[in-house]
């Protein structure tokens, strides 16, 4: 089962020590029953989770289909797309058996975990980072990237983040992009949450004059 004290050795580790600290007596415990909706698709963007024991299913309409997106189990957490990016909620998550998550409230996700692992950087930064042997990761859709794609680019669209976490190359450097920084500011915490060293270009590809 997890517990607040796996965030000292997990993913957040990397985090200042006065953060994890404030983390610990910040997190809520939320006992949850089978079939509660935890967080619904289109909703506000208000708490991040950590699962703590039982087990829990990601949902979204497709089509007007409600479809099984993933099953989220201890140690996982869900909520930060929508905190991060400061959008809607692309998917509903429900309980499939009774357990408890670990809650933070938007403005403590923002001070603690947001700012702290999200790691901008300016283009020329980014294409220095690139020529040093990092690599363009683009998580726009497919279509946006054939368009007008950067030299080297892998392409992973934001809702195949999770999918791409056990195929990318940890020992790998990344500079995350999309055309606005909303979709990129996602990705790169969800993949910094993982332990990836990555760091997203500021503003997206709209914010640069004259690349090239």
């Amino acid at each position: 089962m997890f517990s607040l004290a796996n965030l000292r050795n997990g993913a957040f580790a990397q985090l200042p020590a006065a953060h994890i600290d404030a983390l610990l007596q910040r997190f809520e415990n939320l006992p949850v029953r089978r079939g509660e909706i935890i967080i619904r698709e289109g909703g506000e963007g208000d708490y991040y989770y950590v699962v703590e024991s039982g087990k829990f299913r990601v949902e979204r309409t497709v089509g007007g289909v409600m479809v099984e997106l993933a099953e989220l189990k201890s140690g996982d957490a869900f909520g930060e797309e929508a905190l991060v990016s400061e959008a809607r909620r692309n998917a509903t998550v429900a309980a499939a058996a009774d357990g408890t998550l670990l809650r933070l409230a938007k403005r403590d996700f923002d001070q603690l975990l947001r700012e702290p692992l999200l790691h901008r950087v300016g283009w020329d930064e980014a294409c220095e980072r690139v020529a040093a042997g990092a690599v363009w990761l683009d998580v726009r859709y497919p279509s946006e990237h054939h368009y007008d794609k950067l030299p080297g680019a892998i392409n992973v669209p934001l809702a195949e983040v999770r999918n791409a976490f056990g195929s990318l190359d940890r020992t790998r450097e990344y500079v995350v992009y999309c055309q606005s920084g909303r979709r990129s500011s996602a990705a790169c915490f969800l993949f910094a949450q993982q332990g990836f060293r990555i760091s997203m270009l500021a503003g997206g590809l709209w914010a640069v004059e004259g690349r090239g």
